[in-house]
């Protein structure tokens, strides 16, 4: 069963990000990812359940990622950029993110714009977590860890993508050291 559940979420993950959550069927989601529908309806509810499922297991990949790379005792800024190298190696699957923070923007849809908020928080959380661990280890910063954990996420979010949108890709070390002109 979990074999099939991690189909389907593949599966969904690729119309997801092909079509957009409006865009994509229950059907389409069943031919990418080899099943019926029905198998679909054993494992998830509805198409926002399936949205949910990934969303939470981008969320505790990204997390875990960050974890196993921020090595208590080295400075902010090198966990930042440490967390930074990680996430471009998981880029692909940030598409997903990117794609379900444009849709909730244009099309406002209650349920995109619940999982949007509770994805943000999530990593925000995390980062203000990190630089509060941080101040207690003797650091100073100028920002509020909140702020700061805001700006470094929605800034990575900007450069990794909205940037691209008008400008050639940054390079991995200018975005690493705008993040860190955040927190330092």
């Amino acid at each position: 069963m979990e074999k099939k559940r991690r189909r389907i979420l593949e599966g969904a993950m690729l119309c997801f990000e092909r079509f957009g959550f409006r865009g994509t069927t229950i059907e389409s989601i069943a031919k990418a990812a080899h099943v019926s529908k029905s198998s679909i309806y054993d494992c998830f509810e509805n198409k926002e359940a399936l949205l949910r499922a990934i969303v939470e297991d981008l969320l505790e990949e990204l997390l875990a990622e960050s974890d196993r790379v921020c090595v208590p005792g080295q400075p902010f800024g090198e966990d930042i950029d440490r967390t930074f190298d990680a996430m471009i190696a998981l880029r692909s699957r940030h598409r997903l993110l990117v794609g379900i923070y444009r849709e909730a923007r244009q099309s406002g849809a209650h349920g995109v714009l619940e999982m949007r908020k509770a994805l943000e928080e999530g990593i925000v959380f995390h980062i203000e977590a990190l630089v509060k661990r941080h101040i207690e280890s003797g650091e100073t910063f100028r920002l509020e860890p909140k702020v700061i954990a805001f700006l470094v996420y929605r800034s990575y979010l900007q450069m990794i993508y909205d940037w691209d949108d008008l400008y050639e890709p940054l390079p991995p070390q200018q975005i690493k050291t705008a993040l860190n002109a955040f927190a330092l």
